[in-house]
């Protein structure tokens, strides 16, 4: 499914207007779709409260309110804004609202003690295009109101006060305990404050083809992951790969063992962690029996005369040490190379490397990672992350995991895929560790490097889903999506 900015919904609406069925009853269609769904989470006597704007997400709304009217809920229905500055639509559902003896009331500020009585608010004032303008001061005694309410909320498409955009608030904004996307989800609901200000995201399909726009923007979820095919009766370690994992450091021995565990528990036939003459004691005491251990004091020519398939640089690597010939043997030579952790920091300081590499080439930094190696400041890249990710894998021809609630996987050829796997608890120490392990596990196997990016970036997630499951979100720890591994990667394996 494409994730689409509000400018390419504004084009997938208008072509479907084109194709014959009217504005209006688009919203009709929305507004009995998106009642359908509160219904089956409503009980009778319950108060609701319908909150509306003079634009077509209002008259989403007031289809709504009449529905749920007719349906015989107690309905009250709220309108903010200019009625001189309705659209046609949503001037001709406040009359048909009324006529059949609805509570209809112009909202503002003062009424907003009202909303602390509700039992179920459903918001429909803004749309997903809002721009970058501060709201009144009313209307964040609104928002207010009914954050600070025990109502639950529904808001319709988009939560008021969220940039369908970008996922900034504009100052204030509805938080919403679901959000019933029409028909696509908005880049602002992934982005920013919109995973916390959405809530559950339900899509809601009122028909309109999303094949109208090319937006290169894509969901990834299990469903969209290839199966992976069963081993031959007749084959050997070496036909699954074997990994190199150059991690760990005085003070940092478990960020090499988790990701060497994660490589061998994705299914790489051999793998073998590279480490510091200092610390190869320690770390072959403690390494799990099936993975081989060797220091090699980053020495570049052992690299070289390896026979590793794939190499993994970076966690917990430190950075006391100048690594640049060791970048520049890895990038020079002609193995796909995952560089993560302290590998990026090393990469910043070597720059010339990204324009030069001969090597297939991914990279996986959080957000202060991706920053400190591009150039680019925090602030500058929440304003477009999707524009200034796309830039960077292109210029750059490498494939770019950006790590956050909804990691993005941008490709050099312009798409990018937003994983819907995953949780809080993952934010542990770690977890990175895990994914990078499994990034070069699934590569080892992998003809198709963007394949095998997926496989990871999405059962990485799955993985930490099933163990927040059993262990709950705060005590997750890396080492507990690991022993998910094997029951998340069941799920996308072929019978």
């Amino acid at each position: 499914m494409k994730i689409v900015s509000p400018s390419e919904m504004a084009i997938m609406d208008q072509k479907t207007i084109e194709a014959g069925i009217t504005d209006y009853e688009l919203m009709e269609r929305a507004g009995t779709r998106c009642a359908e769904i509160i219904i089956r989470d409503i009980t009778a006597g319950e108060k609701i409260l319908v909150l509306c704007g003079t634009g077509n997400n209002g008259g989403d709304g007031l289809v709504i309110a009449r529905l749920l009217y007719h349906a015989g809920y107690a309905v009250t229905t709220y309108i903010f804004g200019d009625p001189s500055k309705m659209t046609p639509s949503c001037k001709k559902n406040v009359e048909r609202l009324k006529a059949i003896g609805a509570s209809v009331r112009l909202g503002s500020n003062a009424e907003s003690v009202y909303f602390a009585k509700a039992d179920v608010i459903i918001d429909a004032v803004f749309g997903n295009g809002l721009k970058n303008r501060p709201i009144s001061p009313d209307m964040k005694a609104v928002f207010d109101a009914v954050n600070e309410g025990n109502a639950r909320v529904f808001a319709i498409d988009s939560p008021s006060g969220l940039r369908g955009d970008n996922g900034k608030t504009i100052g204030a904004a509805i938080k919403a305990d679901r959000t019933l996307v029409i028909q696509n989800i908005k880049t602002g609901l992934l982005l920013n404050e919109g995973p916390d200000t959405a809530g559950e995201i339900c899509i809601v399909d009122v028909g309109i083809d999303e094949n109208t726009v090319e937006t290169g923007k894509y969901r990834l979820t299990i469903d969209d992951l290839s199966p992976i095919g069963g081993r031959k009766k007749q084959s050997h370690k070496y036909q699954y790969g074997y990994v190199g994992v150059i991690a760990g450091s005085r003070g940092m021995l478990g960020a090499g063992l988790l990701a060497c565990s994660a490589a061998i528990k994705t299914g790489a036939g051999l793998v073998e962690g590279w480490v510091d003459d200092q610390i190869y004691p320690i770390m072959a005491a403690k390494m799990p029996w099936e993975i081989m251990v060797k220091p090699y004091g980053k020495r570049v020519d052992a690299l070289e005369a390896s026979k590793v398939t794939v190499w993994l640089y970076g966690p917990g690597c430190g950075r006391t040490t100048n690594d640049g010939e060791l970048l520049r043997a890895l990038l020079g030579s002609d193995k796909p190379v995952v560089i993560d952790a302290d590998g990026l920091w090393h990469l910043s300081r070597h720059r010339d490397l990204l324009k030069n590499h001969r090597a297939p080439l991914v990279i996986s930094p959080h957000i202060g990672e991706f920053c400190a190696l591009s150039g680019i400041g925090q602030q500058e890249l929440s304003e477009d992350p999707v524009a200034i990710g796309r830039s960077f894998a292109k210029e750059n021809n490498l494939i770019l995991i950006l790590k956050n609630h909804h990691t993005m996987i941008f490709t050099p050829d312009g798409c990018v895929r937003f994983n819907m796997t995953g949780n809080p608890g993952m934010a542990t120490a770690g977890s990175g560790d895990v994914l990078a392990g499994m990034l070069a596990g699934f590569i080892a196997q992998t003809e198709d490097l963007t394949v095998a990016v997926q496989r990871a970036v999405c059962i990485h997630g799955l993985a930490g889903d099933m163990a927040r499951d059993h262990v709950g979100e705060c005590s997750l720890t890396a080492s507990d999506i690991i022993k998910a591994l094997p029951g998340a990667i069941r799920r996308i394996t072929e019978p």
